[in-house]
């Protein structure tokens, strides 16, 4: 009994690794008083979503400790006084903490 909860264990160990090691997808809207405020805003909503962990990080210094956007896409509009722009990136694992 003993050696089948173990295999159990180590089988579902392997597949939650393997799930963490995959990239996400993420995408978001905001909206601000000019276009780099916007995007940044929409990047900063995209990182809460990937880990509340790394957003202080990101918050500080513009870094995402553990995972690196391998693309950023953007689509902004004037929006009256404003700016809104819908983003999307892709934070893959970097092995990096």
């Amino acid at each position: 009994m003993i050696k089948k909860v173990a295999v159990v264990f180590f089988a579902c160990a392997t597949v939650a690794e393997g799930a963490q090691a995959k990239c996400l997808k993420k995408a978001a809207i905001a909206t601000a008083e000019n276009e780099k405020s916007a995007k940044w805003y929409a990047l900063e909503t995209m990182v809460q979503a990937v880990s509340w962990g790394i957003w202080p990080v990101f918050v500080a210094d513009g870094s995402t400790p553990g995972y690196r956007i391998s693309t950023q896409k953007y689509r902004c509009k004037k929006d009256g006084g404003a700016v809104t722009c819908k983003g999307q990136a892709t934070f893959c694992p970097s092995g990096k903490k």
